[in-house]
């Protein structure tokens, strides 16, 4: 009898193991019936139920799942996986209260259960519970650091809390949060960077610092200004991020001015505490490409100090920190020689040296790397070109990470509440990003499981970029290649997926565009769109229109006198268009904001009809902020799937800023 009991013991784990394998390798059906085979030797075993359960809900058949989870917790109450796989059914079925109680259930059975953690945060976080989330969360990250979706979940806890959340009592410890965020290099900080700003100022408002910004005293003789330059959050923020914020610009640039004009004073010494704060000074001036207004006498004196640095033997670390905040260090070939093999012992000031000049010089031998389709041809693409390749947009420090995902299962978190169905098609799919820019969006759509991706962009400059980005974030599975998509059929290949965001609306004849893209799609392909939205971007028209009677063209120099004017405006419709417009503190930012050579707007109704006449699907919008969709639902109860672009159009029509700047949605090639 014990025999027998053990080779059935034996067969059980024989065909779990294979069945796990299959799972773990998408071959769902596989897996669902070895499964199955478990149950008919043994009813009642409990992770055979549980993984069933798991199937049935990534199939959307969520009654199912919730019979297979209260089967395995009845053959094992000890069973952690099993509770915290229930509570996520009933938190998609909206009831948190016995989502709470699964999740409660894991983590007292398994008190370091990171996953029951992090899910029961993401309970608090929709409640808008913030302290308690925040709670869950770090719990989850002490258990797991490396867990890419916990620290996904704590930053968007830290993009969205409320001011109100703030107080004398727990200002230490969001302070700490946005540290440990800011050290993080698996990031993009400048999505924190707001709220970041919020908590470093908090203690400081209450000594007046806007007062004291503003007065026309010395900012380095003030006590409260000098602690403030020796913050490590302040460093990390400018290194990092582009910080989008007209009061502390106009900080910044005043003290700039202070310390240049400082250094050959008898105070120089007193400068020298403040060498990490210039450093990264010049990192954030690098960053937002030297948008910065100054003026006459310190470009005098900027041109007085570029030409001393050039002519010493010497390598004065803090003169070439100050310089590195008037002009880039590598437009400066003697400078530039000087540097290139120079080792500090400031971690900080090699730091500096990478990014104004070795960075550069990296991007320059790429771009003998990457192939042409061939000549670009076509007027308004080289218009284009020319801007990308001056400004290659945007530029960035660090990029979220993502943990590794099957294509359908990102789709499906994109385009909820509606659904499509699991297809093996997708297991290894070729991707386009026609018009990937600086790669930001490269780097999320390497994350789906097993895909092979293409990049392709007019600008050799953003491509470079883009490429000594992948290479420091070690993507192996990323190509790229220089031309226009009007010459994409030249490829004589198609592909499974193609996202293109942000790029048609400015060719010549964008349905000539996206008639290529559709023609090299896969049947049965998914694309993912980005156009402007003619009802989101009235306010950009009248900013475009002021420009055009100011007579300003799209140089950096005439961005700069728009925002000088726009700074000192007195009119409130220009500036409160702008300040707080995250486009308006960087110079490529801007000038593809409101200064780009080439652009269309589109409507819903001119979308609707282009997709009918193309046989293009309509399965959903992308957004960041969840409570669009559940407002439209609330608006359009009998559109269970929220893919009626005549009821949307309707919704905008309501609330015209709905899309921002720009409709983000997928399609499907029928």
């Amino acid at each position: 009898m014990s025999n027998t009991l053990n080779n059935q013991d034996l067969r059980i784990k024989e065909i779990l193991n294979l069945a796990v394998k299959n799972h773990t390798k998408n071959n769902i059906k596989v897996a669902q019936d070895l499964y199955k085979e478990i149950l008919k030797i043994k009813p009642d075993h409990s992770n055979a139920l549980n993984n069933l359960g798991i199937i049935s809900y990534n199939l959307g058949d969520n009654q199912n799942a919730i019979n297979y989870y209260e089967k395995a917790i009845t053959s094992d109450q000890n069973n952690s996986n099993a509770y915290n796989n229930l509570g996520v059914v009933f938190n998609i079925l909206g009831e948190a209260n016995k989502a709470i109680d699964c999740y409660e259930n894991a983590i007292r059975i398994n008190p370091n259960y990171a996953d029951a953690y992090n899910n029961l945060g993401i309970i608090f976080y929709n409640s808008g519970d913030n302290p308690k989330a925040k709670d869950c969360y770090e719990k989850a990250i002490k258990i797991d650091p490396d867990n890419v979706n916990f620290l996904n979940n704590i930053i968007n806890l830290a993009i969205s809390m409320d001011l109100n959340d703030l107080s004398k009592n727990n200002i230490a410890s969001y302070k700490k949060l946005f540290l440990f965020l800011f050290k993080k290099n698996n990031i993009s900080h400048n999505n924190i960077s707001t709220n970041c700003k919020n908590v470093l100022l908090f203690e400081y408002y209450n000594d007046k610092i806007e007062r004291i910004i503003n007065s026309k005293t010395l900012l380095l003789n003030n006590k409260i200004i000098q602690n403030f330059l020796i913050e490590d959050l302040l460093h990390l923020m400018l290194q990092k991020s582009i910080i989008a914020d007209n009061l502390i610009e106009k900080f910044l640039t005043k003290i700039k001015c202070e310390i240049l004009f400082t250094l050959d004073s008898a105070n120089t010494n007193k400068l020298k505490k403040y060498f990490h704060f210039i450093i990264s000074l010049s990192e954030q001036c690098w960053l937002n490409e030297y948008i910065y207004v100054q003026s006459e006498k310190e470009n005098d004196k900027v041109y007085k100090l570029k030409d001393k640095i050039e002519k010493s033997e010497q390598i004065d670390e803090f003169e070439i920190a100050i310089l590195g905040c008037y002009i880039p260090l590598n437009t400066s070939s003697i400078i530039t020689k000087k540097l290139l093999n120079y080792k500090s012992s400031s971690f900080e000031f090699n730091n500096l040296i990478n990014v104004q000049v070795k960075e550069p010089l990296r991007e320059k031998d790429l771009t003998k790397t990457i192939e042409s389709i061939d000549k670009i041809n076509d007027l308004v693409s080289k218009k284009v070109r020319k801007q990308y390749e001056e400004n290659p947009y945007p530029r960035w420090r660090y990029c979220d990470k993502y943990k590794s995902i099957h294509f359908l299962n990102s789709l499906n978190n994109d385009i909820k509440p509606n659904k499509v169905k699991y297809d093996n098609k997708f297991n290894n799919p070729n991707i386009l990003i026609a018009g990937c820019g600086t790669g930001n969006h490269l780097i999320s759509a390497s994350n789906y499981n097993n895909a092979n991706i293409l990049g392709v962009d007019l600008s050799l400059a953003s491509l470079a970029f883009a490429k000594r980005k992948v290479e420091e974030l070690g993507s192996k599975n990323i190509k790229f290649l220089h031309g226009d998509i009007l010459q994409l059929k030249k490829l004589n290949k198609k592909f499974d997926i193609i996202e293109s965001s942000g790029v048609l609306h400015h060719m010549k004849d964008p349905i000539a565009g996206l008639k290529v893209l559709t023609d090299i799609l896969e049947p049965h392909g998914y694309l993912k769109l980005g156009l402007y939205s003619k009802t989101a971007r009235k306010g950009v028209t009248k900013i475009r229109e002021f420009i055009k009677q100011k007579n300003l063209k799209n140089t950096s120099e005439d961005i700069k006198i728009f925002r000088k004017e726009i700074i000192n405006e007195n009119k409130n419709l220009l500036k409160q268009e702008l300040i707080y417009s995250r486009d308006f503190y960087s110079t490529s930012a801007l000038r593809d904001l409101l200064f780009h050579v080439h652009e269309h707007y589109f409507s819903l109704p001119q979308i609707s009809n282009i997709l009918k006449n193309l046989n293009l699907e309509f399965l959903g919008f992308v957004f960041t902020n969840t409570k669009i969709n559940k407002r439209f639902s609330k608006y359009f109860p009998d559109d269970k799937k929220n893919i009626s672009l005549n009821n949307w159009n309707q919704f905008e029509i309501k609330y015209p800023n709905t899309f921002g700047n720009m409709y983000q949605f997928w399609v499907k090639k029928i």
